[in-house]
């Protein structure tokens, strides 16, 4: 009995400690379940089936075919700045809201990178909802480290996925360069590339 009423504070102070504990980026499930395949290439390809819609009665971009390149890419004292265009290749409307993931993939594998979301003053806006129409584009920034620091060693990479909001499947797109895991942020999902 006694072991019992143990076994039950325990698991209780769990389910209690994990309502407020760290929020990771990636993945947040806010519809029903989708299966998709990814593609790779100069852009990556996001083909989905399944549909949640929320009162814009617009489905999840991830719900339909997406492809995403890479924007535009600068970098300065150590950091690269990556803005990545996702276009709507579905003959309907889709909506976003919120952060991507991302991963590198090195020699080893995937790094298994945790995002940050925002800690950067160029990507430091609150999410915003997303409408994108057929054959146009929503927009997000990354930045990561590209030298060795304190959080980690930078490591070469030679593919990137990124995972869209409220989605479980990453498009792989191919990209090389050196990345510090410990030191990726992403911003929110945009109606334009960032100025």
């Amino acid at each position: 009995m006694t072991r019992a009423i143990a076994l039950s504070i325990v698991f209780a102070a769990l389910l209690a400690g994990c309502a407020n504990g760290p929020k990771e980026a990636g993945p947040v499930p806010t519809g029903g379940q989708s299966h998709s395949s990814a593609t790779a290439g100069s852009g990556g390809t996001i083909s989905s089936s399944g549909s949640s819609s929320s009162s814009t009665g617009a489905p999840l971009c991830n719900d339909k075919t997406a492809e995403v390149k890479v924007e535009s890419q600068e970098g300065a004292a150590g950091t690269i700045a990556t803005t990545w265009r996702i276009t709507n290749t579905s003959p309907e409307a889709c909506r976003s809201f919120g952060y991507p993931g991302m991963d590198f993939h090195a020699a080893g594998g995937w790094l298994d990178v945790q995002v940050q979301r925002g800690g950067v003053d160029m990507i430091n806006d609150p999410p915003q909802p997303v409408v994108v129409e057929p054959g146009k584009s929503l927009y997000f920034v990354s930045t990561w480290s590209d030298v060795d620091t304190d959080e980690g060693p930078c490591t070469d990479f030679d593919r990137v996925k990124v995972t869209l909001p409220d989605n479980f499947t990453s498009a792989r797109v191919a990209a090389s360069g050196c990345v510090d895991p410990g030191l990726v942020n992403v911003g929110p999902v945009t109606d334009s590339p960032a100025a």
